[in-house]
């Protein structure tokens, strides 16, 4: 059963969005992030208790599915809710609804909690047992799986990004929607202007800072209707991300 859920509503922004007037990847991202935050602000769990207990929320892997995304000043609500724990990790999803209550996109994320003294991974407290509403018959509930996203020993071409200021957060760490931003940016014109986003998987393995030069090794496969591309993001011999995107085809028109 859902665990206190909760519902944040929004309105799509210029900045959320890209050359067509459609919530940008990165931004969608964000504001499922900026829903799990709220919760847990409300829930007397959020920013204040965790760096209070010198612990910070890390997140390890996505599976978003897209339907379509929001366009330019059109409202939606985002619903958020913590579907089972296991013993060092939290299982989030995230629902996206437009006016009409038509689910467009949703997403399920595994996260969990380190301390930052330490750098070890943390057992989930009781304060977030208790806040989310946890107990044992919830926590094997529902089961959710992620995709396999395979390592790339060969690329089809490859990417390199330096780190700036505006890629990093409060942890002085590239945020966690940087990743598919760089990931959507290395995607081809032709592919990017002529099909839609509609399927990410993400797997975040390592951390990396400010100043930083990393590179993307891309591999693109082609199907009669839409178009899969791994993106390994790494620096140096430690692969930081794993991604793989999904590209359907759309009939909107290219860039001129």
């Amino acid at each position: 059963m859902p665990l206190m859920k909760s519902t944040k509503h929004y309105e799509i922004l210029s900045f959320y969005t890209d050359y067509q007037d459609k919530l940008a990847p990165q931004a969608l991202m964000g504001l499922f992030q900026d829903a799990a935050t709220n919760q847990s602000s409300f829930l007397g769990v959020g920013l204040e208790y965790m760096q209070a207990n010198h612990l910070i929320w890390v997140l390890l892997k996505y599976n978003i599915q897209i339907h379509r995304m929001p366009k330019f000043k059109e409202k939606i609500r985002v619903v958020t809710y913590p579907m089972y724990y296991e013993r060092f990790y939290v299982y989030r999803k995230f629902e996206m609804y437009d006016e009409k209550e038509n689910l467009i996109a949703y997403a399920y994320s595994t996260w969990t909690i380190v301390d930052v003294t330490t750098k070890k991974l943390c057992r989930i407290t009781k304060d977030l047992t208790k806040a989310y509403g946890f107990t044992t018959k919830d926590r094997f509930s529902e089961k959710i799986s992620f995709n396999h996203i395979p390592k790339l020993e060969e690329s089809d071409f490859e990417t390199t990004f330096k780190i700036r200021y505006l890629d990093i957060d409060n942890n002085l760490h590239v945020n966690n929607t940087k990743y598919l931003a760089w990931a959507v940016e290395a995607v081809p014109y032709d592919i990017f202007t002529n099909y839609t986003l509609s399927h990410v998987d993400i797997i975040f393995r390592k951390e990396i800072k400010y100043g930083n030069t990393i590179t993307i090794k891309n591999k693109i496969q082609e199907y009669e209707d839409k178009t899969e591309v791994i993106h390994m993001v790494s620096h140096d011999t430690d692969i930081l991300c794993q991604i793989k995107t999904i590209w359907s085809r759309s009939h909107h028109q290219a860039l001129k």
